[in-house]
């Protein structure tokens, strides 16, 4: 079956995400903001639509000859270890850190629950290792896993915009609140997520 690139953009539609379209290939350009900095990545569809990527465009960087590159490959490794989903790559001719994210569609499809989950999941985790690479790029130590403690919050405890993407998150999976809800109501922090 695959995906098509219509149905893709009807993914990315359904999510509110905004993108732009390269006229040359199957990619949609995209960008955001999170609490550790702002980010470009890619969304690749391939194979005839047998195979999506979420690829990074300009992460992060530690060229070969940089004092700090053996301590920031271990990083990488053990976040790469780690992580589900998401992988790190390192390339050795320029340097560059790319965070992608692949999956094997085939025969199947991509429902918008899980491309909602395949954002969510891409987004935050190249948010909350942003800051913990390139602490490691400038000092040689890693810093460790950012903490809740390190994340600037808002009224609920988490960033705003975080907040509000979680919010737009749980309604479309029948679990937040309503858009009508809002109006007239302060932002509450969330017992659990």
């Amino acid at each position: 079956m695959a995906l098509t690139m219509a149905q893709l953009k009807q993914l990315a539609d359904g999510e509110g995400l905004k993108y732009f379209l390269d006229p040359g290939r199957d990619v949609l350009m995209m960008r955001a903001r999170g609490a550790f900095g702002e980010y470009s990545f890619l969304v690749i569809l391939e194979l005839s639509g047998e195979f999506l990527q979420f690829r990074s465009i300009s992460y992060n960087a530690c060229r070969v000859d940089h004092p700090h590159l053996g301590v920031t490959l271990q990083l990488l490794a053990d976040l790469n270890y780690r992580l589900r989903f998401l992988k790190l790559g390192w390339d050795a001719k320029d340097g560059e850190i790319t965070l992608y994210g692949d999956i094997w569609i085939k025969d199947g499809t991509v429902t918008q629950k899980q491309f909602s989950r395949m954002v969510h999941s891409y987004l935050s985790m190249m948010d909350l290792n942003n800051r913990r690479i390139q602490e490691t790029i400038r000092t040689g130590e890693d810093p460790g896993e950012v903490g809740p403690e390190s994340i600037p919050k808002g009224p609920s405890g988490l960033p705003p915009e975080m907040q509000a993407l979680l919010d737009k998150l749980l309604r479309g999976l029948g679990g937040g609140k309503k858009k009508e809800d809002e109006e007239g109501e302060e932002d509450k922090p969330l017992d659990r997520i």
